[in-house]
């Protein structure tokens, strides 16, 4: 099989730091290509990368050896630069979130669907070994019936902000923060409907974007969902899931290093404690393996599409009813 080619448009740290490298060591692809306004950026990646670089997107579009584009520019031009990628008839790979509304959401995944292309959202933490555990210790009962989970993540204000101050740019901390521990709840309980009870946004007064939030879920199966977001704020970075027979804990499971080995610890009925140690690994090389799995595999590329609506559905509805507090 050849290796597919992927171009990624948007240049920012994150995907210079993490993105283009992950793509670099998977079997299977090969990164042909950069894009960027930034022509000075363009011209270091693609020197460094030994591949093609654009300032031009519609350049980089009509190239008939693309075969997929990641697209890392920020989230409030994800649907319409998801759209020209679809369009040009390519594989859309995004970062999180595929869009910041449910019904443009929606639209991608059926262009996708109805031309044969996959569509991924890059969650990458899904991928890891220490989220796998912890499905695992959820469908095989190991912690009993869970009764309840505490999910937060926080983080620092950053020295290049970019586009988290613009509100018309997808900036704020929901959509950048919050879409983790919605993710985190609908991948540990797959088959389950939800409700959302409560759900606030606060945006400051002297803030253009929405800093924080909150929102407590119910799940069919009797789960309740506490989940916390922050910008500019003390870091926190973790879950914490309460069972009848036993509790777990663990950090770091949204932003780690590749070479960041996991501990996850636990609670019995008596508050005696144990722990256990996870395998590091790259997250971002992990999901970008499983992305690849979509473009040959149409239950695959199903199961992608059916994740990224059931998320999409209930972070449109955490973000009407939050704002509307």
């Amino acid at each position: 099989m050849r290796l597919l080619r992927v171009s990624v448009w948007g240049l920012g740290s994150h995907a210079i730091t993490k993105i283009l490298p992950a793509i670099s060591m998977v079997n299977g692809l090969k990164l042909y290509g950069v894009c960027s306004r930034n022509i000075k950026t363009v011209d270091s990646s693609a020197r460094e990368w030994n591949c093609i670089g654009w300032s031009d997107p519609a350049l980089m579009l009509r190239d008939p050896m693309v075969d997929i584009v990641y697209v890392a520019t920020p989230i409030g031009l994800h649907y319409q630069h998801g759209k020209q990628v679809l369009d040009a008839k390519k594989h859309l790979w995004c970062e999180k979130p595929l869009t910041c509304k449910l019904q443009d959401t929606l639209e991608l995944v059926d262009i996708a669907e109805s031309n044969g292309l996959s569509i991924c959202e890059g969650l990458m933490f899904l991928y890891h070994p220490q989220y796998h555990k912890l499905i695992y210790y959820i469908k095989e009962f190991q912690l009993g019936k869970i009764l309840s989970l505490d999910c937060k993540f926080g983080i620092p204000r950053l020295v290049n902000e970019s586009f988290r101050t613009n509100s018309s740019l997808g900036g704020g901390a929901f959509f950048d923060v919050g879409c983790y521990p919605v993710a985190t709840i609908l991948g540990l309980f797959t088959n389950v409907d939800t409700q959302l009870a409560y759900a606030k946004i606060f945006t400051p007064t002297d803030s253009t974007v929405d800093t924080r939030g909150q929102a407590l879920v119910t799940l069919s199966n009797g789960v309740h969902a506490n989940l916390e977001w922050r910008i500019n704020s003390p870091y926190r970075n973790e879950i914490n899931i309460w069972g009848e027979e036993r509790s777990l804990f663990t950090e770091q499971l949204f932003s780690k290093k590749s070479n960041y080995s996991p501990i996850i610890y636990f609670k019995d009925t008596h508050g005696i404690e144990s722990a256990e140690n996870v395998l590091a690994g790259d997250q971002f090389q992990l999901m970008f393996q499983q992305f690849l799995g979509t473009t040959n595999c149409a239950a695959m590329a199903e199961v992608e599409r059916k994740c990224i609506i059931r998320r999409a559905a209930l972070m449109d509805e955490i973000w009407s009813s939050g704002r509307s507090q």
